[in-house]
C-alpha cells in the first residue's frame, strides 16, 4: 500500500459517511432511485444545489409514497438559472434545510441503490462537491444514465445527445413539472422503466 493510500484509508470521515459506506457491505438493493438536482448553474465546483428530488422504483413499479424533495438554504444565486427552474435562493415556500441536512437525507434515502438520472454525471458531481465540503468521500452507488441507455437501445452514436423532453416525446410520457427536481426525477424513472422494458 502506498503512503498516499495509507493516509486515505486512515482519514477520519464523519459518522454519517461511515454509516453510508457500511450499507455497501450488505446485499445490493434491487430497487432504483431516480434523482435530479436543480442548481445555481452548471459548474459543480462553484455552483450549489438548490433542490434535490428522489423517486424510488423498480422495473415495473414506482413507490409514490417514498418520493422526496428537499429545498436547500443557499446564498449563491445565478439569475440565468433562475429563468429555467424558477427557484430563488431562500425564497421557496417549502421549508428549507441546510446543505448538510439535505445531503444526509439524500444518503439515507438512496442507501446502496442504483442511482438513475438523465445526464447523471452532472448531478453526481454536484452531490460529490457537496460531500467534499462536508469532509466526506464520493458517492459509491452504481449509476445508470437514461441518455446513454437510450443511445444504446437505439444504436445511436456516442456523439449524439438527447434531451429529457425528447425521450418523453418518444415514449409518450407527459412532461409535467419539468425543471423541478422531483418532477424531473419522476419523469426520468418513467423513461428508465420504458428503456428497461424496450
Amino acid at each position: 500500500m502506498s503512503w498516499f493510500n495509507f493516509l486515505q484509508s486512515k482519514k477520519d470521515y464523519p459518522d454519517f459517511w461511515k454509516r453510508y459506506l457500511e450499507q455497501f457491505k450488505a446485499k445490493k438493493s434491487d430497487s432504483f432511485v431516480a434523482f435530479d438536482c436543480e442548481t445555481t448553474g452548471l459548474n459543480p465546483k462553484e455552483d450549489r444545489i438548490l433542490s434535490i428530488g428522489v423517486v424510488k422504483f423498480t422495473k415495473d413499479r414506482i413507490f409514490i409514497n417514498k418520493n422526496k424533495e428537499w429545498f436547500i438554504n443557499q446564498t449563491h444565486q445565478n439569475d440565468e438559472s433562475v429563468k429555467i427552474h424558477g427557484i430563488l435562493p431562500n425564497s421557496s415556500s417549502e421549508s428549507l434545510v441546510n446543505e448538510e441536512q439535505a445531503i444526509l437525507n439524500f444518503l439515507e434515502c438512496v442507501k446502496n441503490s442504483t442511482l438513475v438520472g438523465h445526464h447523471i454525471n452532472f448531478d453526481i458531481a454536484m452531490v460529490n462537491y457537496a460531500l467534499q465540503r462536508l469532509n466526506a468521500g464520493k458517492l459509491k452507488n452504481q449509476t445508470r444514465d437514461t441518455n446513454r441507455l437510450f443511445k444504446k437501445v437505439g444504436h445511436f452514436s456516442e456523439e449524439q445527445n438527447f434531451s429529457l423532453d425528447h425521450l418523453c416525446e418518444k415514449y409518450q410520457i407527459k412532461a409535467s413539472n419539468r425543471h423541478t427536481a422531483l418532477g424531473d426525477a419522476y419523469i426520468t424513472a418513467l423513461v428508465f422503466q420504458r428503456l428497461l422494458n424496450h
